[in-house]
Parts: C-alpha cells; sequence; structure tokens
C-alpha cells in the first residue's frame, strides 16, 4: 500500500514538476534505513578496538581486531548494515593471526547522517585506506553494495592490492538506477534529471562507478566472486557478467544462502577464508 501511494505521489509530480522531483528522489535515493546493531553482532564491537579516522562531514568509525604484525585484511560491509555483520568473517580471520580492519560506512550505524551515496562512500574507504598507511598488499573482503565501494576506491587509490572477496556485488550503476525508477515510478524526464544531477555531481557519467569497468584500472592477484543462483536482491548475472569479462576472477555459483544470510553462512566463510590465504577454492 505504501509503495503504491509513493508511486503515486512521484508519477504525477514528475509531470508537474521533473526537476524537483529528481532532486527529492535522488535524496530518496541516498536515504539508510538505519537498523538496531543486531544481537549477533554485539561481540563484534565488544571486542574490536575502536578507532576515530578524520573524515570531512563526520570521523569515520574505525575497527581492528587480530595480530598487529600479522597480513592486513578489510571487510567492507553493505548497504543499510554495520561492521559487525562481518563479524563471523572477522573472527575467523583474527583466529589465524590476520590484522583484521573494518569500518562502517558513512550514513551508516553510529553515524549522526542518515544519507550517503557511492562516491561518499569510496571516499570513505580512501581515507580508511590512508589513515591505515600500510606499507604491505592489503586483502579485501565485501558484501553486497560494499563491494560497488572496494572497485570505485581501489580504482582511485595508489594502494597495493592482494586478493579480493565479493559476497555478492552490483555492477552497471544504470541498472541500479533503472530499478530505483521503476520502483518509485518516476517518468523518463524526472529520471533522466535524476541522472543529469548525478552526473554533474560525479564530474562524470554514471557509467564511470561501474564496477567491472574500476576493476580493470587497478592490479589485484585474483578476484573471488561468491553469489547466490537465486539472490532476490542483487541477481546472479551482476557476477556472471564481470566473471565473464576478466581473467583473474573465479565464480563460486551457490543455492540457498540468500543475500544477507550468507555472511553467517559457514561454507561461505570457509571459501571466502580460504581464498584468502591462497588456497584453492573449489
Amino acid at each position: 500500500m505504501k509503495l503504491a501511494m509513493t508511486k503515486t505521489y512521484f508519477g504525477l509530480s514528475s509531470v508537474l514538476n521533473p526537476e524537483k522531483t529528481a532532486k527529492k528522489s535522488f535524496d530518496i535515493f541516498q536515504k539508510v534505513r538505519k537498523k538496531d546493531v543486531r544481537k549477533r553482532e554485539i561481540p563484534f564491537y565488544q571486542r574490536a578496538r575502536n578507532f576515530a579516522i578524520p573524515s570531512e562531514n563526520e570521523p569515520i568509525d574505525g575497527y581492528e581486531l587480530g595480530d598487529p604484525n600479522g597480513d592486513p585484511v578489510l571487510l567492507v560491509h553493505g548497504w543499510d548494515s554495520n561492521a559487525g555483520s562481518m563479524s563471523q568473517l572477522a573472527f575467523k580471520f583474527e583466529e589465524l593471526g590476520y590484522r583484521v580492519f573494518a569500518f562502517n560506512l558513512p550514513g551508516h550505524a553510529f553515524h549522526k547522517s542518515a544519507k550517503t551515496n557511492l562516491l561518499e562512500c569510496k571516499n570513505a574507504m580512501i581515507e580508511v585506506l590512508n589513515y591505515l598507511n600500510l606499507n604491505q598488499p592489503i586483502s579485501v573482503v565485501s558484501h553486497s553494495f560494499g563491494s560497488a565501494v572496494v572497485a570505485n576506491a581501489l580504482a582511485d587509490s595508489q594502494h597495493e592490492v592482494s586478493r579480493l572477496v565479493f559476497l555478492t556485488n552490483p555492477n552497471k550503476m544504470e541498472d541500479i538506477f533503472q530499478e530505483f525508477k521503476e520502483m518509485i515510478g518516476l517518468t523518463r524526464r524526472a529520471y533522466r534529471a535524476m541522472v543529469k544531477n548525478t552526473s554533474e555531481m560525479l564530474g562524470g557519467p554514471i557509467q564511470m562507478l561501474d564496477v567491472s569497468a574500476n576493476l580493470k584500472k587497478f592490479d589485484f592477484d585474483k578476484l573471488l566472486l561468491i553469489h547466490d543462483l537465486d539472490d532476490k536482491v542483487l541477481p546472479f548475472n551482476n557476477s556472471f557478467d564481470i566473471n565473464s569479462e576478466h581473467q583473474n576472477v573465479q565464480l563460486i555459483r551457490m543455492e540457498k544462502v540468500g543475500h544477507y544470510k550468507m555472511l553467517w553462512n559457514e561454507e561461505v566463510t570457509g571459501r571466502a577464508v580460504s581464498f584468502i590465504q591462497g588456497k584453492e577454492v573449489l
């Protein structure tokens, strides 16, 4: 009912004032649905050392656990989530002697703001990497929207990268914009205005944020994609297309691990960790 009312409102508003509707639509597009930290995520915040990373708007919440002399691995959570959602992976890497880092994306978890976008999150990850100032290659494991953050951030930084794991991922930004357009009922004119405004903010077309395109802009040893064939949030074809376009990518098709619950799946965790260790993963 609420979605139907939203589509009716934006459909009418798009006709009457497409420019104003485009701006309001983008505000909604950037809105984060803040959720309380779940009970199973709390141990992460109790165990990890918290540190604040200076940023233009508000400090970024950073976290570290594991061996200070271990190989570094960075965990990047997805949209509407928080660093604690990666805790099963964090604790496994800690157990194996890695130096584990994580951070809350802008607009998420304990941040005052409840609004962000891929550009802001990308810049936040670069700020995290600059703050850590590691003198050795870093491996990264990301989930969902976090995978787009990782691809864009590493494409625009000079940090040496080892292995990457994407636990689901988007690919083409135009697909996401189109899905949003259909969801809220924007007319083509209002949609074009929203894309134009976004392109002006980026300083280029929205395609510059595409995951596959950005993966071609930096060197990494290998990328593992893990994706549920029936993912209801980000379709499997996102990973399929990336795998088809790159030589140093491995795709693992899984079933019944879902989109969010995969972060607590032992098989997914085991494969991701083994891959970062440099082992063969089937």
